[in-house]
């Protein structure tokens, strides 16, 4: 990096540690945080709750989300299980979620906040879709489709702190920006996929009932809590990765490009210590469609100085199409397996592209 790209880093880093100072950008997040937000007029409002989880032993994993929407017809509301192969389970909620006390409930779905910041307790009790290819889940109609009674019943817990994203290292930030010569006005764009967001590293423990086959799950687990607008349709792509290698090392890494801004962001979980990331060199192999992830490496340097060297497969992609208006937006959810050394972990791959 040259003398000139150098000072613009500087001044950059020094001007958003500063505004963090006046502000109070990246306070210790209070209990508060984990309840609803009082919403704007913005059409794209979003308040979203999302929890994954896995257990290797078992080979299952699934993932599930509330995303409030109050100033759109509906909220939104999934429960996704990995059940081997192929196959899903998909439970796909419609309508209002409802909020009382420490319960977020949305149709047969419902979050329980046990401890805020720190577990919560997620149930599901109805009928899922069966599917048998994830791939073919946007082409089916779901009265076509065999449904199989489900009962989730899982508790999950913090393995570390929840990590804010407002307590990035500006530095790392303030380099990314320079090298990929970024608009400093088009740094206002990020705001359109949540300006307010954190997120946890989990163990998961619990119960996963499928017709008459009672599964015990004792795993791992990520959330992400975010608020405010979420256009899905405003990032040229994205990418979000989240793996656990038991609860040694954690880590979310994502990516998002809107505009000219092409940025890097994420933390590394390290013996319950959360490091925000320094410095990442990303590889993805796509299939012949040039849409769906298919292995992907990375080399991942945090804030403490510890390098990782980690590589994934996506093992069962659920391909799920957002439209609003003329926009069309795909989002490919993958059940991964990450290697690090000898070590094997599971967890999320998810990568969005925009179709039109």
């Amino acid at each position: 990096m040259g003398a000139g790209r150098t000072l613009k880093v500087c001044c950059l880093s020094g001007s958003y540690a500063v505004l963090k100072k006046l502000k109070k950008i990246g306070a210790p997040l209070e209990a508060d945080v984990e309840f609803l937000h009082t919403p704007t007029e913005d059409y794209d409002w979003n308040e979203s709750f999302y929890f994954n989880f896995s257990d290797p032993k078992r080979g299952m994993g699934g993932w599930t989300r509330i995303g409030i929407t109050p100033n759109q017809e509906s909220d939104m509301g999934a429960m996704m299980l990995y059940a081997g192969g192929s196959r899903i389970l998909a439970g796909l909620q419609a309508g209002r979620a409802e909020c009382e006390g420490d319960e977020l409930r949305f149709g047969d779905l419902s979050y329980h906040r046990i401890e805020p910041l720190r577990k919560w307790r997620l149930v599901f009790q109805g009928e899922m879709m069966d599917v048998d290819n994830a791939r073919k889940l946007p082409e089916l109609k779901p009265e076509s489709l065999m449904t199989q009674r489900v009962e989730v019943d899982l508790e999950v817990e913090g393995i570390a702190p929840c990590f804010n994203f407002k307590d990035s290292d500006p530095r790392a930030l303030a380099e990314m920006v320079v090298m990929a010569r970024t608009r400093l006005g088009d740094l206002r764009k990020v705001s359109k996929v949540s300006s307010e967001h954190y997120e946890q590293v989990m163990r998961a423990v619990g119960t996963i009932k499928i017709g008459n086959r009672e599964i015990s799950l004792a795993g791992s687990g990520h959330r992400d809590h975010s608020w405010g607008s979420r256009d899905w349709a405003a990032p040229r792509l994205w990418t979000w990765l989240t793996c656990q290698f038991g609860e040694e090392l954690a880590f979310n890494l994502s990516r998002v490009a809107i505009a000219s801004v092409d940025i890097y962001n994420g933390f590394v979980t390290r013996d319950g210590i959360n490091y925000p990331i320094r410095r990442v060199v990303l590889a993805t192999q796509f299939e012949e469609d040039g849409l769906t992830q298919s292995t992907l490496g990375f080399r991942l340097e945090d804030t403490g100085g510890k390098v990782i060297e980690v590589t994934g497969e996506a093992l069962t992609v659920i391909p799920l199409h957002l439209e609003a208006g003329d926009r069309h937006t795909l989002v490919n959810e993958a059940l991964a397996e990450y290697r690090w050394g000898d070590r094997t972990g599971y967890g999320i791959a998810e990568y969005l592209h925009q179709l039109d």
